[in-house]
């Protein structure tokens, strides 16, 4: 039995292709929202946030034999709980790894963390357009003030009810779900005359060069959280190369 740590788009193909490939698997998802697209694509979901002690316990009642860990390249805890399980259970690990787009210009300035984006902005003027979800939102209120701050989300209640707290006012949000054009990303990001856009490092399927392409026609700065660094024991970026691995496993 395979177990697919997903909440990606790319989970969702790579769950298509075991099933194509009749290889027995389970999808581990931890939002309402990713259990809802994973019914989909997988006829066994788990549901459940497996935290470091737990895990280890999960493969080994399941009798999981392999991992393919597709979560979000920003879900540094997560992929590194699952390494060290595997590794003391005694089963093989591999990373589905999104692959890097962009690179640094003029207009692209890639940051280790939120105090270096926050340095950025603060040099500027206007409204900050956030695309990095609603997790941090709080931070950036905090650094730069509310009146500053314009959110795009996924339209989930516990989201919206989540910004409403903070003290964000309807029309500061975006409730929106992807994939966005480059010509959509530039209607939204004029339409609050965004001083800058701020993102993160999560590739294509993340939308990250439509979002650079859209700042460039705008001319306004695209911030990029850089993806944390985990040092994964095996990493693919393609189903060819996941189908190679596990033809060698």
């Amino acid at each position: 039995m395979i177990l697919l740590m997903g909440g990606t788009t790319e989970s969702l193909t790579i769950a298509d292709f075991l099933t194509q490939q009749q290889r027995p698997f389970i999808l581990s998802v931890v939002s309402q929202y990713g259990a809802e697209l994973a019914h989909e694509h997988a006829a066994v979901v788990s549901e459940q946030a497996l935290d470091a002690e737990q895990l280890p316990q999960f493969l080994r009642q399941k009798k999981i034999t392999l991992v393919i860990d597709a979560t979000h390249p920003f879900a540094k805890v997560a992929s590194e709980n699952t390494i060290a399980a595997t590794k003391m259970v005694g089963i093989p690990y591999v990373r589905f790894e999104r692959e890097q787009v962009a690179e640094a210009g003029q207009d692209l300035r890639f940051v280790d963390d939120l105090e270096q984006a926050y340095a950025i902005l603060k040099q500027l003027d206007g409204t900050v357009y956030l695309s990095t979800g609603s997790k941090t939102v709080g931070d950036y209120i905090a650094a730069l003030g509310i009146e500053r701050i314009h959110v795009r989300v996924l339209p989930v209640t516990r989201v919206f009810e989540k910004l409403t707290a903070l003290g964000l006012r309807a029309e500061q949000i975006d409730g929106i779900r992807g994939p966005f054009t480059t010509e959509l990303n530039v209607e939204l990001f004029k339409r609050v005359n965004a001083c800058a856009v701020v993102t993160k490092e999560s590739g294509r399927q993340g939308g990250i060069q439509e979002k650079v392409a859209a700042c460039a026609a705008l001319n306004i700065p695209c911030i990029i959280i850089k993806r944390p660094a985990v040092d994964y024991p095996a990493v693919v970026k393609t189903i060819p190369e996941l189908a190679t691995t596990l033809a060698q496993l």
